[in-house]
């Protein structure tokens, strides 16, 4: 727990100082050249400032009018979550499916997380990043009880490029085995914002959507108590992240709720895997 906190201390860090680099583009706005083009979950849109982005993702009211005084602090934070959180995230595509992924470790090579449901297709997948590079990567192995695999990226496939554009995601270990580890998340993150990030199945580009954690929740389906958020997903941002204010890694994003009357199949409610899951399977992987 020790190495968490203090990685977590220089999140939070890495935040403040883009929260400064960002205020100084904001009122002329600033182009996204990462790759990914930013739309809103529940949208089509485009966005390329990061007024339009606030706009777009709902969040600013919609008016006709809008100045640097209207800009709430919770609105630039989500903001800035999101350039950090991006570059956690990757497509990952099996055969003929395709979701998200997250960059997991980077040493000797990157490893990746993704849902097992994906990954269980084939022994190889295709990684996109953000700038466009495509790269074969290994299935290194799958969790026997939750929705968790692993790719893993050789050293000598992972250019220049890509090391400068992608970040390790920072996760948050809290403990979900008993009532009062539950109890305590509860105390800490119940109605705290988040935001979602995942790939779209059909363009490179980023999807996010931003909204409010719930609870932890036992869903038989996952076998075990998952992250509940009232953000919207889609397909093609399962295997993608949910970040909290502070940029850090709180759950991988696995499934949701969709209404039986729902034309377009979108979760209302999603369901993610707590990252400490994700970290004990690793390790027995690794």
């Amino acid at each position: 727990m020790k190495k968490s906190i203090c990685i977590i201390i220089k999140v939070q860090a890495v935040v403040v100082i883009t929260a400064f680099v960002l205020m100084a583009f904001i009122k002329n706005g600033f182009s996204h050249q990462h790759g990914f083009a930013v739309v809103s979950c529940v949208s089509d849109d485009n966005s390329v400032t990061a007024l339009s982005l606030m706009k777009a993702s709902a969040f600013m009211p919609a008016e006709n009018s809008y100045t640097e005084s209207r800009f709430e602090t919770e609105d630039i934070i989500m903001q800035i979550v999101y350039q950090l959180a991006r570059r956690s995230i990757v497509k990952v595509a099996v055969k003929d499916s395709a979701g998200s992924g997250i960059i997991w470790k980077i040493d000797d090579g990157i490893i990746i997380v993704s849902n097992k449901h994906l990954l269980m297709k084939d022994v190889t997948a295709d990684v996109i990043f953000g700038n466009g590079e495509r790269v074969t990567a290994d299935v290194i192995g799958y969790s026997q009880q939750y929705d968790i695999g692993f790719v893993k990226i050789g050293q000598k496939s992972v250019t220049n490029s890509v090391m400068r554009d992608i970040y390790e995601a920072v996760p948050i270990l809290y403990e979900t085995e008993t009532e009062n580890a539950r109890s305590d998340f509860g105390q800490n993150y119940s109605g705290k914002n988040v935001l979602q990030v995942g790939a779209v199945i059909d363009k490179n580009t980023a999807n996010f959507s931003k909204g409010k954690v719930n609870e932890l929740n036992f869903i038989p389906l996952f076998n075990t108590f998952v992250l509940e958020t009232d953000c919207y997903s889609k397909a093609g941002m399962s295997g993608g992240g949910v970040f909290d204010e502070g940029g850090r890694l709180i759950g991988m994003i696995s499934g949701g709720e969709v209404p039986e009357s729902a034309t377009v199949r979108e979760a209302e409610l999603t369901y993610s895997i707590p990252p400490i899951l994700i970290e004990t399977e690793f390790e027995k992987i690794k």
